[in-house]
């Protein structure tokens, strides 16, 4: 290297703060860039072989670290392939930079007048300003440092999110030494809706919550992904072992306690185990920490959610806050603060209630429900059942894992509903955006992160939207194991045009036109082992050859084709074409009335009423 450039100054700072990897393609638009990741001893690179899952990838290297996680894209189409990677980013709040490159500033479009003035030019900026905490150009060689800095700082405070910064060819090539520049100390950090009370008045909420809990009977935390971006698991884990509070969890925190933790209240929403449900709709108190408590929790119906509880929420971002019903006592406040303080203020009171009785009643309906199983309604014979695949792997699994999911489908779904996580393993899911293609590039980003053995639970027709990624596996050739979900394509959307539409298939499996090609020559293609379970004989051996085993394997699960997701808080269409939302607690397939009653106090909600009456 005969001199510094912008670039190389971008990633000696990078390495600086401790970025250790970055999720590249290469192009023209971003070729400084490039080299300059390439020289820097510090950083490893890891090239994909598409710029959506580079920013995926970047995301759950970021989960697994905690660090900032890291992407290098071209411009033009580089550039748009992103955007899908940084919308699951913020939907999900995780720290992402995203460096994109940019045609000289002589040749960028700056009035926007001309579609298109220099090769490859597209303004990503303005496509992104929505979905990021900061999005800028930087035509300044002078600033890049600052907004450097300042992008990192953004990504990393408040709601975490991604950041997005495009560097001109022209700006990414100046020789130019910044390290006598003086960063600003006055960029404003936090974003408006995130200026956050003071500690003296989060103290307050604290002692008060304090008090609250004292007067409880059944008391409740929900642990949504904000304890998780915020590195508070551990501080939190404590508190409630020491107060013996239980919580329900999303699908994001899965993992924060083992499922056969006494104070694991279960997984609630639209799709989960029916005591999961039926605890929150019981509690009397209940502390949300880093939940934005979205429709598929709340079974669309935000405004008797904790029907009989009084609901706090704590969140850093105001416009979550603002959402929340009237009935809900609202705190802004960072779960970096908040917690830590409550913990303190909590642990001066030396002697806990008593949650004995409420303890027991959540066993009782967690024994009662969770051994609830749901025969296949499939006629076809052969063919395994997710339910008995997911039940089976959750037993082989040992504690410890890493385990990455597919963000959406039927097979994903029921991953999250009836797993049984084991103490220490660790799970990611992305869940805000929802996209199919998501499996392949988490599970590169997550085998960077770590020295161990990671395992992919995914469903096929996810896996064709970012199937070369299995060569970015292949040459990282780190030892890791798909579970692939072979249901002929897309089984939720199937169901959907079941029950919506009298069966019109349309682009959902190979009757409809949308082939999956042979898993096996897909496989030996991209260099990894094969196997296959095609039915129940041997599963269990099956399974344990798969988890031992140490290169590259992908084993097939052949399943039914045409199995349905359950339980679930259904939506029933009425003869006039309503759609109405089944309450939280009252789970299809349905129960009898007397049985909700008798766990619910007596009460039944009006809805369970009407949609139970046959002209609805």
């Amino acid at each position: 290297m005969l001199s510094t450039t912008i670039s190389n100054n971008i990633f000696s700072y990078l390495a600086d703060i401790g970025v250790e990897c970055v999720f590249l393609v290469p192009g023209g638009g971003n070729m400084f860039l490039i080299d300059a990741v390439g020289a820097e001893p510090r950083i490893k690179f890891i090239a994909t072989h598409h710029e959506q899952s580079a920013v995926i990838a970047a995301e759950y290297y970021s989960r697994k670290t905690g660090k900032l996680g890291v992407a290098l894209v071209t411009t033009g189409p580089g550039s748009t392939n992103a955007v899908t990677g940084i919308a699951g980013a913020w939907f999900d709040s995780v720290p992402v930079l995203v460096l994109a490159g940019q045609v000289k500033v002589a040749d960028y479009n700056v009035e926007g007048r001309l579609r298109q003035r220099g090769p490859q030019e597209i303004d990503l900026v303005s496509m992104v300003k929505k979905i990021t905490k900061m999005a800028k150009t930087c035509f300044c060689v002078e600033e890049v440092q600052n907004d450097l800095d300042t992008a990192i700082k953004l990504a990393q405070s408040g709601r975490c999110g991604p950041v997005v910064l495009e560097i001109p060819l022209d700006v990414q090539s100046t020789v130019f030494d910044w390290h006598n520049l003086k960063i600003s100390d006055n960029q404003k950090i936090a974003n408006s809706s995130e200026d956050v009370a003071d500690m003296e008045a989060i103290e307050s909420e604290c002692l008060w919550f304090s008090n609250v809990l004292k007067e409880a009977e059944r008391p409740l935390i929900i642990v949504g992904s904000g304890v998780k971006t915020s590195k508070q698991n551990e501080v939190l884990k404590q508190l409630i072992s020491l107060k013996r509070i239980p919580v329900s969890l999303t699908w994001p925190t899965t993992d924060f306690l083992s499922f056969d933790n006494a104070l694991n209240a279960g997984r609630f929403g639209i799709v989960a185990k029916r005591h999961a449900n039926f605890i929150i709709q019981k509690s009397d108190v209940i502390l949300v920490l880093g939940s934005r408590l979205d429709n598929i929790q709340t079974a669309f119906n935000l405004d008797v959610f904790g029907k009989n509880a009084q609901v706090i929420i704590v969140d850093v971002d105001l416009a979550e806050l603002e959402k929340m019903p009237d009935r809900f006592h609202k705190i802004q406040a960072d779960l970096r603060d908040f917690i830590p303080l409550l913990a303190s203020v909590m642990s001066k009171d030396k002697v806990p209630k008593s949650r004995e009785s409420w303890l027991k009643e959540i066993a009782n309906l967690r024994d009662r429900f969770e051994s609830e199983t749901f025969k296949s309604s499939s006629q076809e014979r052969g063919r395994i059942s997710i339910y008995d695949f997911v039940n089976i792997l959750s037993d082989s699994f040992s504690g410890g894992e890493i385990v990455v999911t597919g963000s959406s489908g039927l097979a994903i779904e029921v991953f999250y509903t009836h797993f049984r996580n084991r103490e220490g393993q660790w799970i990611g899911l992305t869940t805000g955006l929802g996209a199919m293609g998501y499996g392949l590039p988490a599970l590169l980003g997550v085998a960077a992160a770590t020295n161990k053995k990671v395992y992919l639970f995914e469903s096929d027709g996810s896996l064709m939207m970012n199937l070369q990624e299995l060569q970015s596996l292949k040459t990282l050739n780190v030892p890791v194991t798909i579970f692939l979900q072979n249901n002929d394509g897309y089984a939720s959307i199937r169901a959907t045009q079941e029950n919506y539409f009298e069966g019109r298939f349309v682009g959902t499996g190979p009757t409809s036109k949308l082939e999956i090609p042979s898993i096996k020559k897909v496989a030996l293609g991209f260099g990894f082992e094969y196997m296959a379970i095609t039915n129940l004989k041997d599963i269990k051996n099956n399974i344990s050859k798969a988890l031992k085993a140490n290169g590259l394997l992908i084993c097939e699960v052949f399943l039914k084709r045409d199995e349905k997701l359950m339980p679930k808080c259904s939506v029933i269409r009425t003869s006039d074409n309503q759609l109405l939302s089944a309450p939280l607690e009252d789970m299809t397939p349905l129960l009898e009335l007397d049985d909700i009653k008798g766990i619910m106090g007596g009460k039944v909600d009006k809805m369970s009423l009407r949609i139970r009456a046959k002209d609805n």
